[in-house]
């Protein structure tokens, strides 16, 4: 599993069927059982600052457009994703990490 790859997740707390997630966390987390993810919905947010469009394209895997929701940061148990679909460009991790960055206030000072 690496940063950036679109897999499913299927957990009852989030939705009835499997949904799509980005892996978010980068190599640090491979050491741990879970993994640290943003919950994608094909529901048009494109209103809020903070959810991430991304239209479906053969490298992806997504069927219809979609939006990473950046303020959905979860963390759940590997055992609980169910299959890679795919991945994301450079450019589009870049903006979520904008958008996790703005939502948390992290700023560059703080990573220097």
């Amino acid at each position: 599993m690496q940063r950036g790859e679109l897999w499913t997740l299927q957990d009852e707390s989030y939705a009835s069927k499997a949904r799509p997630v980005v892996i978010i966390q980068g190599d640090l987390g491979d050491a741990f059982d879970s993994v640290i993810l943003c919950l994608l919905t094909t529901f048009d947010f494109s209103s809020i600052s903070t959810r991430v469009s991304i239209k479906p394209e053969p490298a992806n895997g997504l069927k219809k457009q979609s939006f990473v929701m950046t303020e959905k940061i979860i963390t759940v148990a590997r055992a609980e994703l169910g299959c890679r679909i795919g991945s994301l460009t450079d450019t589009q991790m870049h903006e979520i990490n904008r958008q996790i960055a703005k939502l948390l206030a992290i700023t560059q000072e703080d990573i220097e």
